[in-house]
């Protein structure tokens, strides 16, 4: 660990062990949208409009930078990436909200919730993780205690044990994998090799309980894959 170059109010361990947590709590939150949507399509059987494909694409992009900052360290550049995603995910979320005030008898697309469309409150999300990330650069401590990862550096604060922030950490990561591999095979069969329909039809989705049941099973795959790889690491660093 270097050492730190200006005055804090802040020891670095601590900033670094709370950037972490917030980049944790950043990966869950977009898991939590994410499974809305993902139930609505698996469960429910309602397919993604091209415009949601995007919007999904942006909230994924949203995950890289955190998940780089909680493997490689926290760095400015990952929030960076970020940005860029929620940047692209706002414009999609931003065209289809235009498309359906553009006509006032447009009901819009798909259900709402507390009386706001998804792509409505995805962009309220793309908002959120913009200024999220911009103030995380701002947050100079963490940089300056240059941060390896949880995987080089699990225990620089020990209020938890190392195995419980190892295994949150890949849990959040591997289950967004997971998620990102379900929304890019359910495109093939929806799209081919050509354009994706701009309405497309719904399919019979496995109902409203077993849509959270898949949503359900994946977090608790990504439990057991987590596991399996924080004994792995653990065998391999003794």
């Amino acid at each position: 660990m270097s050492q730190q170059t200006t005055p804090t109010w802040m020891p670095p361990e601590r900033a670094v062990f709370l950037s972490r947590l917030l980049n944790v709590a950043a990966l869950f939150a977009l898991l939590g949208v994410l499974a809305g949507s993902l139930h609505l399509q698996f469960g429910v059987g309602e397919q993604p409009c091209p415009l949601c494909i995007v919007q999904r694409s942006g909230m994924f992009a949203i995950a890289v930078g955190p998940m780089m900052n909680l493997l490689w360290g926290i760095r400015a550049r990952h929030y960076a990436l970020s940005i860029l995603g929620a940047v692209v995910g706002a414009a999609g979320s931003t065209r289809q909200i235009l498309l359906h005030i553009a006509d006032p008898t447009d009901p819009g697309y798909g259900p709402e919730v507390l009386g706001w469309h998804l792509y409505t409150w995805a962009l309220v999300t793309f908002i959120i993780a913009i200024v999220g990330c911009a103030l995380l650069i701002m947050w100079q401590t963490p940089y300056e205690a240059g941060d390896q990862g949880v995987l080089r550096e699990p225990g620089l604060l020990r209020p938890l044990s190392v195995f419980f922030i190892v295994w949150v950490t890949l849990v959040a990561i591997i289950w967004i994998v997971i998620d990102l591999g379900a929304v890019g095979l359910s495109v093939i069969p929806e799209c081919g090799l050509g354009e994706c329909p701009d309405d497309p039809p719904d399919i019979s989705g496995l109902g409203n309980l077993g849509g959270w049941y898949a949503v359900l099973a994946s977090g608790v795959l990504a439990g057991i894959l987590a596991w399996i790889f924080e004994r792995r690491w653990v065998a391999k660093a003794a």
